[in-house]
């Protein structure tokens, strides 16, 4: 396979109502989803909330993605048809600016299906398309999609795979654990990617991936995730964070992820991040 012959999708969901592997769909029966999907458009659709993930998903998401090294990609930004117009608009605008960027509205879905029905329409065969994805919060190196590819080269004739990037600068940007953490995750949400037949990289828990699929893990392109108090997952507590094997980041860690990998972040991306907060340590 010539690596210039593979396609790539990322997935990046924006306030999407849908099934999915948030917390409040889990183990809910159909009957359910109407209920959910009224409590869940409250907390999306929250003003604050809104504006910090517009603010994240332009200067990290969008940002890394429209500065990649390797610039042949598709991004799907999977949003709802319930979003209030003004935050619709500027979703719009924001994606506007990035080509590789398909925006779509959505009646509630799940997210796979969405996929499933929005790949061809973009032209992307899903069998013979490498998949990865990305949260609204955070963002990858800028050489991610060069080195994405070179993986999936390298194992293309396995109708399934995966890849995961599992160096980790893990931002918690407010309450007691503040800071930025190293953590080495492999399979964690940020970038993972699959390559498969049938399903997509929502179909599996992404700790599972490597337990279901040849796999592949990347140490040397990290990925920058954002934890603040509204995020899905909840606060834990120091114990826990040592204990996942969260390590305090480096000033000098920081600043060499920075001109390597990361050289695209704004003073909004850096602040956003709290790179600037570190840098600015003595």
């Amino acid at each position: 396979m010539n690596d210039r012959d593979i396609r790539i999708l990322g997935v990046c969901r924006f306030s999407m109502l849908g099934r999915g592997d948030w917390k409040a769909y889990r183990n809910q029966p159909d009957e359910a989803l109407e209920a959910i999907y009224l409590k869940q458009a409250q907390d999306l659709f929250a003003p604050e909330r809104l504006e910090a993930r517009l603010a994240t998903f332009e200067h990290l998401t969008l940002r890394s993605l429209a500065n990649q090294s390797d610039g042949d990609f598709r991004l799907l930004v999977a949003s709802s048809d319930q979003m209030p117009d003004t935050y619709r608009k500027r979703l719009e605008t924001i994606c506007g600016d990035v080509e590789q960027v398909i925006l779509r509205f959505l009646p509630p879905t799940h997210i796979s299906d969405a996929i499933q029905q929005i790949a061809p329409e973009a032209g992307l065969d899903l069998p013979d398309t490498v998949q990865f994805r990305l949260d609204d919060d955070d963002c990858v190196s800028r050489d991610y999609i060069r080195r994405l590819r070179r993986h999936a080269a390298s194992m293309w004739r396995n109708a399934h795979f995966a890849v995961s990037f599992p160096s980790i600068f893990y931002c918690i940007t407010d309450g007691p654990t503040e800071g930025i953490y190293d953590w080495y995750s492999p399979f964690f949400s940020a970038g993972a990617a699959i390559r498969h037949s049938s399903r997509t990289i929502f179909d599996y828990g992404h700790y599972a991936i490597p337990t279901r699929l040849v796999a592949v893990t990347d140490p040397h392109f990290p990925n920058i995730v954002t934890h603040r108090g509204d995020n899905d997952t909840p606060r834990h507590a120091p114990e826990i964070l040592r204990k996942r094997g969260m390590r305090p980041a480096s000033r000098d860690d920081v600043r060499r992820a920075i001109e390597r990998h990361f050289d695209y972040l704004t003073a909004e991306g850096m602040e956003l991040c709290s790179f600037d907060r570190i840098l600015a340590a003595a």
